[in-house]
């Protein structure tokens, strides 16, 4: 793990040149595109149908629906959180159990494994290998992928509602401090970030095309997609609530805005791809045996392991 971030020898700036040069060769920009109109189309029937379920569990769905808001709201620039919360409190009211949830979850399921594909296309890209799956097991990583996204981020509002809970029940009965209260509200977006963490790696491990895969060739890319993640949702928060306006797209900022958000977020992913693929070659170019040459499909594996 210790060679492994120390880059292969790659310098930090080498490393960046080479993922900006590689990033635009393989057209990651345009397949970011691509997905963030899939999972743009699996947003809202997602949350209808969590909604849904929710509202079969202990207490309801009152809690939760109120842990989406408080997540978008913090997470999502203005424009597309508030277009998040009309969309929320709009669906909440037809959210019943029967006819809509069968029809929610096809929707779902369409758009988010269509998602899931332009990403492994993406990926397999970024890695520079072609896919020779069958399909049966191409349509199984997708599944696969889809189902992880579906249950990590229950996890994560189940973090923030029992976050709040338990610090109603223990935090102002026993007159705690102010200041561990903002420590205590942060474990939950810790979470979270440790929650993308592990997807990010996932979609490297599983997505593209490879063979004997090991986490440790996943994760420095998402560490740096993570790292990148962060500011450029902080960024285009900022620039909505001071310089944003509705001149240009007028009622539908709030569409491009949560467009250009999910855009971004694709992209990072494929950048994270693109790292990783970057320190492989640095690891081949310098005669390690425990990784792939370019286009092949090993990464991590034995060296005497049949492709």
């Amino acid at each position: 793990m210790a060679k492994l971030w120390s880059l292969r020898g790659l310098s930090w700036r080498e490393l960046t040149k080479r993922t900006c040069r590689s990033s635009w060769d393989d057209e990651i920009f345009g397949q970011s595109a691509r997905m963030a109109f899939y999972f743009f189309f699996a947003l809202f029937p997602a949350l209808l149908l969590l909604l849904i379920l929710l509202g079969k569990t202990v207490g309801g769905a009152p809690g939760w629906r109120q842990a989406l808001l408080d997540s978008f709201k913090h997470v999502l620039p203005p424009d597309a959180s508030a277009l998040m919360m009309r969309t929320i409190l709009q669906i909440s009211r037809e959210a019943v159990f029967g006819t809509g949830a069968i029809v929610a979850g096809m929707y779902a399921a369409w758009a988010a494994m269509n998602g899931s594909w332009a990403m492994m296309t993406g990926l397999n890209k970024a890695y520079q290998v072609e896919e020779t799956r069958p399909w049966w097991k191409v349509l199984y990583v997708m599944f696969g992928l889809t189902i992880s996204l579906a249950i990590l981020g229950p996890i994560a509002l189940a973090a923030i509602v029992y976050g709040n809970r338990v610090w109603a029940i223990i935090g102002h009965p026993l007159g705690v401090p102010a200041h561990f209260e903002f420590l205590w509200r942060t474990i939950p977006w810790a979470v979270i970030v440790i929650l993308l963490l592990f997807s990010f790696a996932a979609f490297y491990r599983f997505g593209p095309n490879l063979k004997d895969r090991r986490w440790q060739w996943s994760i420095p890319g998402a560490v740096v997609a993570v790292t990148l993640w962060v500011p450029l949702t902080l960024l285009l928060r900022v620039y909505q609530e001071h310089f944003g306006s509705s001149r240009i797209y007028g009622r539908l900022t709030a569409v491009a805005t949560l467009l250009l958000w999910l855009y971004l977020t694709s992209a990072v992913v494929f950048i994270g791809g693109e790292v990783n693929s970057e320190i492989e070659k640095a690891a081949a170019e310098g005669g390690h045996s425990d990784v792939r040459d370019a286009g092949e499909r090993r990464s991590g594996g034995e060296s005497g392991s049949d492709q």
